[in-house]
Order: structure tokens, then sequence, then C-alpha cells
């Protein structure tokens, strides 16, 4: 089952000037393996820079995505305790 998240991804610019938007995205829980916080994303956001419409309160975390022989990072809105409960919310113990 796939976890909906929205992702913090860059608009292109690689200057000092650099703009940041929103998307959804879907991932997979059984390929993630790591979850920590990103802090210069939350500077950037009290500084404004990446959503007007966004709270400057928010937290963010950066998730690895195991690909195999690599791995794959985005960032995504969210403290790492909250995006780890979403990734796993659906698990539930079977008990024979």
């Amino acid at each position: 089952m796939l976890v909906r998240l929205t992702e913090v991804c860059g608009t292109g610019a690689v200057t000092t000037n650099a703009r940041y938007a929103l998307r959804e995205v879907f991932v997979n829980p059984e390929h993630v393996v790591m979850v920590r916080e990103e802090h210069r994303l939350k500077q950037l956001n009290e500084q404004g820079l990446i959503d007007d419409d966004l709270d400057v309160n928010h937290r963010f975390s950066k998730i690895t995505i195991d690909k195999g022989n690599s791995g794959t990072e985005i960032v995504v809105i969210g403290a790492p305790e909250i995006i780890e409960k979403t990734l796993h919310k659906n698990k539930q113990i079977l008990r024979g």
C-alpha cells in the first residue's frame, strides 16, 4: 500500500534565490530505510522561500528510499515522528 506525502522540491534554480515548490508523492513504506529531520528547509521556510501559504512552524523530514543498489532521498513536510507514524499506520500484526 502506498502512502501519500507532500514533497518539497527545488524549482531548478541553482542560485541563492532558489525557490521551492510542493507536490504530492506516493511512497511505498516497505522501501523506506531512514527518516531524519531536515533543519535547512525549516530555516528556508521561515524566510518564506518554500511556499507563501506554508506555516513557518512546519518541520521537514528527509526520507531515504531503497532502490536496490542505491537510494533516493526526498524531503517531505512533517516531523520524523509524524512521518514514521504515517508510514506505518496501516501495518497490522497478524496473530495466529
